[in-house]
């Protein structure tokens, strides 16, 4: 039976129980990205989030159907693909690509469905018609809009009321349409934009129908969750309720979740600011584990600020975790029955409340909370005084237990990782990203703490402090741990 869950529903602006349409089933849409250039570390922000919520579902024993779009028409994606003299479907679906494998490098857990505008233009129509059919739309000189003021709970999940919205402050309002409020549905043919036949001419859809279009194909009339940045809220979410209401005659969505901006500065990252890092050149320097964690280091409710202190904190804790899961995959089952049970139980204690933790809105920074508990306790009791090489005997149970909160982190979050190796490799070559290059290979630098070693054991201080000092200068830091072995990292 899936566990209940809380979320925070934006329609209500309050925390309430998910209680899905259908027992154990969830039918989830999160709006995907407009696939006209490399994404940027804030859109990834997104990306995650909705990640997020389909794993921790999953972890928690719902079937979770998941619908992820990529929008493949679109003004910014013609505007650009009209620049470099390329078709603007070929050019979408070439970013389509790159995004997938920005995505991969996230380490995302694979959609149910990933729909594509230009593949649900049958659908899109058929919901245009309908909604002229009710009186819900009118065409003008085969231009399709959407009648606002027709729908008189408009602005419900904005909480905008339709009299005191201000219309046209980037664009002169058409003085055609019945309301300035009024959006479109359907747009006709011009020169070197893509275009599908319609009952009303050649022509495009407008943004806000596509999604409602999808969705529906995919989830229903009704869906339980529907996820997308803060600023989808108004207009986007706003204008899909109205037309997903009026077309189906039914809510559209039982809950609606946003995640917060990620700033640069003082400032939402956007391409349109110029504050733009994208995805591919993080990861190129830093690793996809590292976003990703960077990520998930503050609630999806929260705003984030960019900074390398971010970066640093999220290095040192994926450091911390996965020392300690080499360390646990380097134990074997003692042969003695535990003799504190107290520890299993504590164990146990943390499991519970990571569960809880990521149950009550998705909550990743109290899991780890409990993540790290743990680790400071199993540290204390069994990897103190571990030297290189030595298998540390656990109680069976107490070591099956742990192994299952590694097991279900990994599932629920994403942040841990089976092959520790890999991850400490790769997080050696962040931080000599983050630290800035050093005239030193990695062998040279072994090379330099042998000496070291040495040194100390024959009681040569000064040569000791000298090398220290030598590989600090080049951006080196060593720790001399209590076992008697040292490890060095990038500052």
């Amino acid at each position: 039976m899936a566990k209940p869950i809380q979320l925070y529903n934006n329609m209500l602006r309050k925390k309430v129980p998910f209680s899905p349409l259908k027992e154990g089933k969830v039918l989830f849409y999160s709006c995907g990205p407009t696939t006209y250039d490399f994404l940027h570390v804030g859109n990834a922000r997104a990306l995650v989030v909705g990640d997020l919520f389909h794993r921790v579902f999953d972890s928690m024993g719902y079937d979770v159907t998941f619908v992820r779009n990529f929008t493949d028409v679109d003004d910014k994606i013609i505007e650009k693909a009209n620049e470099l003299g390329v078709d603007p479907l070929e050019h979408s679906d070439r970013f389509i690509k790159e995004c997938q494998k920005d995505m991969e490098s996230l380490g995302m857990k694979e959609a149910s469905f990933t729909p594509k505008v230009s593949e649900t233009m049958d659908e899109i129509i058929e919901m245009i018609q309908t909604l002229i059919r009710k009186e819900k739309a009118y065409v003008l000189e085969g231009e399709v809009f959407f009648d606002v003021p027709s729908f008189k709970e408009y602005g419900k999940l904005s909480k905008k009321k339709l009299d005191e919205l201000q219309h046209g402050r980037r664009v002169q309002v058409d003085k055609r349409k019945k309301s300035g409020a009024d959006f479109v549905l359907w747009k006709p043919a011009k020169e070197g934009e893509p275009s599908w036949d319609s009952p009303w001419g050649k022509g495009r859809p407008g943004w806000h129908i596509e999604c409602s279009a999808m969705a529906k194909k995919y989830l229903g009339e009704t869906i339980d969750l529907h996820h997308g940045g803060v600023d989808l809220m108004f207009p986007h979410h706003e204008n899909e309720i109205a037309q997903s209401e009026c077309a189906n005659g039914c809510e559209f969505s039982q809950n609606w979740c946003h995640n917060e901006f990620l700033n640069f500065g003082l400032e939402k990252m956007s391409k349109s600011l110029g504050n733009v890092i994208t995805i591919r050149s993080f990861v190129e320097s830093f690793g996809g584990e590292v976003l990703r964690h960077v990520l998930s280091s503050v609630h999806y409710r929260s705003k984030m600020d960019w900074s390398q202190e971010v970066i640093e904190k999220a290095i040192s804790e994926m450091e911390r975790i996965h020392i300690f899961v080499q360390n646990m995959q380097e134990t074997v089952e003692s042969e003695k029955v535990i003799e504190n049970e107290e520890q299993l139980v504590e164990v146990t204690t943390l499991l519970n409340k990571m569960k809880k933790e990521l149950s009550d809105d998705f909550n990743i920074p109290g899991a780890l909370s409990s993540l790290f508990s743990l680790i400071r306790m199993i540290n204390r009791e069994y990897f103190g005084a571990k030297k290189e090489g030595d298998k540390i005997p656990l109680d069976k149970s107490l070591r099956s237990k742990v192994f299952e909160v590694i097991a279900f982190l990994e599932k629920s979050t994403g942040l841990v990782y089976e092959s520790p190796e890999s991850i400490l490799s790769k997080l050696k070559s962040a931080k000599k990203s983050l630290s800035g290059t050093t005239d030193l290979n990695e062998e040279e630098i072994e090379e330099l703490v042998k000496e070291r070693i040495k040194a100390r054991h024959e009681k040569d201080w000064a040569k000791s402090d000298l090398i220290r000092d030598e590989l600090k200068s080049k951006g080196i830091v060593l720790r001399d741990n209590p076992d008697g072995t040292v490890s060095w990292t990038f500052k």
